[in-house]
């Protein structure tokens, strides 16, 4: 059995993604400090730090950054607990400050549409992204293949430097990294971190939209006609208050349907990421799945969507019984609710992929995507960065995880158990296919001691739907 799932690696690794894609929306600079006592120094040693205001700040819940002695406040808070913390910067001027006190940082791209465009652009597709910002700094973060569609007489589509608004503010994230048992003095405070995590300081500056700009609307059509695939994301970035999000929603969803106008073939993508507020993500994931073809989730965060719809049974099932098997069930009714024609779940060591039929491609050829996904994420899991073609050949002998096949026996023992007909080749194919659906059950790679598991569930998805359209 491992010998023929190994053998199907070895094949998919060998070709390219040819696809035409998009990336829009979410794209910002990471800017990423891992914190230790002398590199928080310079920071103690500023004017603007008032440790005695800080220490009023301490037991209070902040809701947000305008104050160097504020972030301070979030910094300790977090460090004490031990607790990762997302939180936004009100006062854009802080942003030079920041750089005074932290010089020790390293910036990357940052925001899953940044991150897709470039590894679309490493593996050989030919790569669009669009965002509402375009600073110099932004732009210099793609990959020099990486293109933009640009509103002008008619749509142009340019080299993304050559699409640099200068006047454009830059969404920064700064990500304050920490190990676990690092010692720090602040103050009268002496702290000892219980366990490693970050502190995500957000920016939201005026201009950082999650939608198209109104001069490209008239030429959507036309752009989907470029393209065989499209990521979305920043969706979650939606308002919450109720005619606010439905303004937004609406104009969202009309923008998406005109992007397909002109291309039936075009496949819109939506990879899952939590809001704060239930009643809001409702609303969100409805009119994505009324417009979006694919979307893509992980095993906890499945758990999440199935509650908040009021799917309690399926939910349950997983918290008791984490397997494809459960997690097959709560992507159906996902799938029943949302509308979706394909779902891809995640999870450590292998994925569960879903997909009404009729399919526009062989069911086998959505298997292949999967695997070389999977190759794709285990080479950026193993060495980080972007991953390119070449380095691709190595994932074929990188054998697939243990516990994938050990998931394709146990769903095949259940689904017999529930009266289907599994057939005798199962646990070699992985797919099991129904009247209105198939299923996929497909081992993955899972790397040992990681280098990087950031954008991993960005990294398989965008990699296996990009795959399946450059089958042909």
């Amino acid at each position: 059995m491992q010998t023929v799932w190994q053998n199907r690696v070895r094949a998919a690794v060998r070709n390219n993604i040819s696809a035409h894609t998009l990336a829009a929306f979410n794209t910002n600079v990471d800017v990423v400090v891992h914190l230790r006592q002398d590199r928080l120094e310079p920071l103690l040693a500023s004017s603007r730090i008032d440790l005695q205001e800080v220490e009023g700040l301490l037991n209070r819940e902040i809701p947000s950054v305008s104050s160097a002695n504020g972030f301070l406040a979030v910094l300790m808070q977090a460090l004490r607990e031990g607790k990762s913390v997302h939180i936004v910067l009100r006062d854009m001027a802080m942003l030079d400050w920041l750089e005074e006190v932290f010089p020790e940082r390293a910036e990357s791209m940052g925001g899953q549409a940044g991150i897709i465009a470039n590894q679309m652009s490493a593996l050989g597709a030919h790569s669009l992204v669009y965002t509402a910002l375009l600073s110099p700094k932004q732009a210099s973060m793609f990959f020099p293949e990486v293109f933009f569609p640009v509103a002008r007489d008619e749509l142009a589509i340019i080299n993304v430097q050559e699409a640099v608004r200068p006047q454009d503010q830059l969404k920064e994230n700064w990500i304050f990294e920490y190990a676990k048992d690092e010692r720090f003095e602040i103050g009268e405070h002496v702290i000892v971190t219980p366990r490693a995590n970050r502190v995500i300081l957000a920016t939201r500056p005026e201009g950082a939209v999650m939608a198209f700009d109104p001069g490209l609307e008239k030429f959507l059509p036309q752009l989907g006609r470029e393209i065989d695939v499209a990521f979305l994301a920043g969706f979650h970035y939606a308002p919450s208050e109720e005619g606010e999000l439905k303004a937004y929603l609406e104009t969202s969803m009309r923008s998406l349907h005109r992007l397909k106008e002109q291309n039936p073939n075009l496949r819109l993508h939506f990879e899952y990421v939590p809001m704060s507020e239930d009643r809001a993500e409702r609303a969100m994931l409805k009119a994505v799945g009324s417009e979006i073809q694919s979307f893509g989730i992980n095993e906890n965060e499945i758990k999440r969507v199935l509650r908040i719809f009021g799917h309690g049974k399926e939910r349950e099932a997983i918290e008791r019984n984490e397997c494809a098997y459960t997690l097959y069930d709560g992507v159906r009714r996902l799938m029943e609710e949302l509308g979706f024609e394909r779902i891809q779940l995640h999870n450590l060591g292998y994925y569960v992929v879903v997909v009404k039929k009729p399919y526009r491609v062989p069911i086998e050829h959505v298997r292949e995507a999967c695997l070389y996904a999977s190759s794709v994420n285990g080479i950026k899991a193993k060495y980080g960065g972007y991953v390119r073609p070449e380095r691709l050949v190595e994932a074929g002998g990188i054998t697939l995880s243990a516990i994938g096949f050990r998931q394709l026996e146990i769903f095949a023992e259940e689904m017999r158990k529930r009266g289907a007909t599994v057939p005798p080749n199962f646990l070699e194919d992985g797919i099991l296919e129904f009247e209105s659906h198939a299923v996929l059950v497909v081992p993955a790679h899972v790397i040992q001691d990681p280098v990087s598991t950031v954008g991993m569930g960005d990294t398989i998805s965008s990699s296996a739907y990009a795959y399946e359209q450059s089958w042909s």
